[in-house]
Formats: C-alpha cells, sequence, structure tokens
C-alpha cells in the first residue's frame, strides 16, 4: 500500500493596486482544500500626476510595512495594475491562427489608444467565433498598458524585494477569483456579469463559467455616488463618503437612510444605463446565451441595498459575491483589522482572485 502524503504550496501574493486602497493576499493550496495565508490593505492617497517619485515611493513603504508586519510567505507575487493604467477594448478580427492574432489587434487599436501605438504593451484573449456581415469572426478582448506605467509598477516591487510572477487586470481577477466554483460541464452555459464597484470605476465582465466573453471599464462608481451625497447634504465629499459608512454600519434611522439613498438615484441611475449597455453589447454578439445572474463585488458592493437597486432596475437575479467562501483560515492570517467572515467580503475579490489565478495558470 503507497501512503499519499498531501503536500501544501503557497501560492504567489496577490496585490491589488485600487485607486484608493492597497490590497495583498496570499493563499496556500492542499490537495483538499485552500486555506488563507494572509491578508493585509492600507489606504493610499490619491494619485498626484505632478509627483509620481513620490507617489511610487509611497506604494514601496506600504509594501515593505505590510509584509514584515503579516505572515506572507515567500516573495513570489502577482500585480493587478490600477484601472487608470489600463485600457480594455473588444475588436472583432478574421478568423486567423492564434500567433497572427496580436498583430491583427495591433493593427485594429490604432489611434484608439491613450498613449503612441508603439509603447503599447497589448495582450489579448479570444471571447469566442461570432458570424457578423456574412463572415465568420472571432470577438477579441484586448488589454493594453503603456511599456512606461508597466516597468514603473514593476519597479515598486523589485523595490519592496518582490519577484513579480505575472501581471493581470482587475475584471480578469475577479473571474478567477470565482471560476473554482464553476467545476461542471454545464457550467460552461452559464452566463455571469461580474460588477466589480470600487471608488473611481467600476468593471464590468461576464463570463461563460471561467472563460471571459466580456470586459469593460465605467466611469460611474464610488466617487459619484459620494459626490452626490455631498451635494445633496452641502458637505464636503469626505464627510458624505463619512456619511456612507455609517450607514453600512446602521448608525442611521430608517427615514434618514431612505433620503440618503434617494441621493444616490442619479448616480445610479446612470450606472444601471451603462450596465445595460455592456449587456446589450455581449446579447448582441452572443445571441442564444442569456444573462443568468449578477455578482456584485468590489468596496460599493458591501452596500446590499445598493446593489439591490441596481440588480432590480436591470432586471437580474444578483447576490454579493464571497471571495472567500470555501476558503479555510488558518490561525495568525493576519486578520486583526476587523475582516469579518461571517459576512461576505466582496471588496478582496481582486486580491484573493490574483492569488489564486496561480493554480489555473500552473
Amino acid at each position: 500500500m503507497t501512503i499519499k502524503f498531501a503536500k501544501s504550496k503557497a501560492l504567489p501574493i496577490g496585490i491589488d493596486f485600487g485607486s484608493s486602497m492597497l490590497k495583498m493576499a496570499q493563499l496556500r493550496c492542499s490537495d483538499d482544500e485552500i486555506e488563507l495565508l494572509a491578508v493585509a490593505s492600507c489606504e493610499m492617497p490619491p494619485v498626484n500626476q505632478d509627483d509620481p517619485i513620490k507617489c511610487s515611493d509611497l506604494m514601496v513603504e506600504a509594501l515593505r510595512e505590510k509584509l514584515r508586519n503579516n505572515p506572507f510567505k515567500g516573495h513570489r507575487c502577482i500585480l493587478s495594475l490600477p484601472t487608470r493604467a489600463t485600457f480594455v477594448q473588444h475588436v472583432k478580427v478574421p478568423n486567423l491562427p492564434s500567433h497572427e492574432i496580436q498583430n491583427a489587434v495591433r493593427w485594429e487599436l490604432q489611434n484608439k489608444l491613450p498613449f503612441p501605438l508603439d509603447e503599447a504593451i497589448i495582450r489579448h484573449i479570444v471571447a469566442g467565433r461570432i458570424h457578423g456581415e456574412n463572415e465568420a469572426k472571432q470577438e477579441v478582448i484586448a488589454v493594453a498598458t503603456s511599456r512606461s506605467i508597466l516597468e514603473n509598477y514593476l519597479s515598486i516591487a523589485h523595490q519592496a524585494k518582490l519577484d513579480v510572477i505575472g501581471v493581470n487586470i482587475a475584471p480578469f481577477a475577479v473571474v478567477e477569483c470565482f471560476a473554482r466554483l464553476f467545476r461542471r460541464s454545464s457550467d460552461t452555459v452559464r452566463t455571469i456579469m461580474f460588477a466589480d464597484i470600487g471608488a473611481a470605476s467600476t468593471h464590468v465582465v461576464l463570463s461563460h463559467g471561467p472563460q471571459i466573453v466580456f470586459a469593460r471599464n465605467i466611469p460611474t462608481a464610488g466617487r459619484d455616488m459620494d459626490e452626490a451625497v455631498a451635494k445633496g447634504l452641502q458637505v464636503p465629499i469626505q464627510q458624505a463618503s463619512a456619511v456612507r459608512r455609517d450607514l453600512l454600519k446602521g448608525n442611521k434611522d430608517e427615514a434618514t437612510a431612505d433620503e440618503l439613498y434617494h441621493l444616490l438615484d442619479g448616480p445610479v441611475l446612470a450606472l444601471t444605463e451603462q450596465l445595460t449597455q455592456c449587456l446589450r453589447y455581449y446579447e448582441s454578439v452572443f445571441h442564444n446565451q442569456t444573462i443568468e445572474r449578477a455578482i456584485f463585488v468590489g468596496g460599493q458592493a458591501l452596500d446590499k441595498r445598493l446593489c439591490q437597486s441596481i440588480a432590480k432596475r436591470l432586471n437580474l437575479p444578483a447576490q454579493i459575491g464571497d471571495p472567500l467562501l470555501r476558503i479555510k483560515r488558518i490561525d495568525g492570517a493576519g486578520l486583526e483589522f476587523g475582516l469579518d467572515r461571517r459576512e461576505p467580503q466582496p471588496h478582496w475579490s481582486v486580491a484573493v482572485g490574483l492569488s489564486l489565478g496561480a493554480t489555473r495558470a500552473a
């Protein structure tokens, strides 16, 4: 009889460079379960484009401090670039061999990028084969960033003594986070919409099981909601943001809560219209696969009433995504800052997905 010993393996540290928060998460895989090794987060000051060196120095120091004071294992990491640093675009190309698609994508992106094409680093995934204008084509999702921006984030990680083994973007990391739950063959015909509502932007990604078929960044997000409350209450935006946080803690009576949510009608309507445009585009490409449900993640998804309002307007069943579902927490995982496992933690989806994505890449 052969005895098989289960080997555990620490996955890379997922590092989510958000617009207002830096989040880090690391998981460990064994033969039969996934464990949460460590998490850490900190607020980051607004990006000052006039002093990029200072911004980089702050990020380096934040990474060093979190690595020093939390039980992360090793130095391997996977980064996600912030939304402001990336460009996501759907393009249609002829049915070409895989090695020729990259050139076709670069051609399609001419004059569409916010930086010169010769400075762009472009990657793509094929979403599926489609038929349009009496010609079979491929729907491709292109992701681009400038070489200088990428090199800056790689330098930040290097100065923090980290070994970058991969770079991803937030929408793709969200799908990686939940891909482990799509194990049945029937999951490949289920269409799920993930809405990652952050502070500065909202990432929309649709998948057929673990296969990404649509991605887009839209501008309406948490700051628009804070601004609406600030305008309605005639207070500074920082105070409006604090009022909304108090709302989540149940520190407002029902009448006051109703009044505050009424102030959000404008940005919620704008966000819903943008999400609807995304769904219409998807349905124009994939005619026979209806959207089964929406899953809300990101910092704004902590507001259940907000998500319920958006889902009702979209006429979709919905839920708050929990990236830590079926993940075991081990003692000393660095959760002293208050991560409550009794409630979904949707704002950790990107960092957890970055770490978990290594299991699918392996």
